[in-house]
């Protein structure tokens, strides 16, 4: 029997005594009689670089490191965007700079005339849309003229048709009047 007092400190050959995981940021506790088995398994265990730059990483972060982090793995040359064609390891990345600079200058400025010529064409372009703008938009004002001036002559031509009408409704009551006053001229 065990007391409460006890604790696992005291059974040092327990095999069922709860230890600590021994690799470091690993927050599990198990069995002794489990250590190996969660040691082989543990993600937290420090492994050597699988391309042997020297650096022990936690098992759970190896394909990030040889990836992103290790010196020795492929990387591109920083001036592939102007066509440098290169992969060399990234420790060797500044010494492959340095060595290939006069390369690197040549065809940067192949790519600065490449530049050059499109904008040259996108200038010729961009003075091109601006004259057909300014023609656009002359049309645009002419249209707009000539809608107001179609706008008045119909504002117009409704007039004219009320007037029409009007005359028309006091011509008839002038025909009546002047019948009633002939009417009366008569009978008197």
């Amino acid at each position: 029997r065990i007391d409460d007092d006890d604790d696992d400190t005291k059974l040092p050959d327990c095999e069922f005594r709860l230890v600590p995981c021994p690799n470091l940021n690993c927050p599990d506790q198990f069995s002794h009689k489990h250590l190996m088995q969660h040691d082989e398994e543990c993600g937290f265990k420090l492994v050597p670089c699988p391309s042997e730059c020297g650096a022990n990483i936690p098992k759970n972060e190896v394909h990030i490191h040889v990836r992103d982090q290790c010196i020795l793995r492929s990387a591109e040359c920083p001036l592939s965007i102007v066509g440098c064609t290169a992969t060399v390891r990234a420790k060797d990345v500044a010494s492959h700079l340095n060595e290939h600079a006069d390369q690197h200058f040549i065809l940067m400025a192949n790519r600065m005339m490449e530049y050059q010529n499109v904008m040259k064409d996108m200038n010729a372009r961009l003075k091109s849309l601006e004259e057909k703008n300014v023609v656009l938009e002359s049309e645009l004002k002419r249209a707009k003229v000539q809608l107001q001036s179609k706008s008045e002559a119909k504002t117009v031509a409704n007039n004219v048709k009320k007037l029409t009408k009007r005359i028309g409704t006091l011509e008839t009551t002038c025909r009546k009047e002047f019948k009633l006053v002939e009417h009366d001229r008569k009978n008197r």
